[in-house]
């Protein structure tokens, strides 16, 4: 059970990491800093939980943690925190900066 956990905080880490890169290029400051709270919470949990599991000798928590990080980061990846704006010729790009 406590891998399943190791799992979504790994998960809800990375999602938050990459959109704090995000709001840093965006330059958008309270988003930025209020990320940055649920970072240290988040890592905070997945560090103990996975941290105490390696001691009592589950190394099966290993798996859960970088498949936690790989899905985290593709959802991170997948997820729309910009409005789409229209260029002059038609194509809309999502503005970053």
């Amino acid at each position: 059970m406590i891998v399943v956990w190791v799992f979504i905080a790994q998960v809800l880490f990375n999602i938050f990491k990459v959109l704090e890169i995000r709001y840093t290029l965006q330059h958008n400051v309270p988003k930025l800093l209020l990320n940055s709270v649920w970072i240290n919470l988040v890592a905070l949990v997945v560090t103990y939980y996975s941290l105490d599991e390696l001691f009592k000798g589950n190394f099966f928590v290993i798996v859960f943690y970088i498949s936690g990080g790989v899905i985290g980061k593709y959802l991170g990846m997948k997820i729309e925190v910009t409005k789409p704006t229209k260029r002059r010729k038609g194509f809309k790009l999502l503005e970053y900066f």
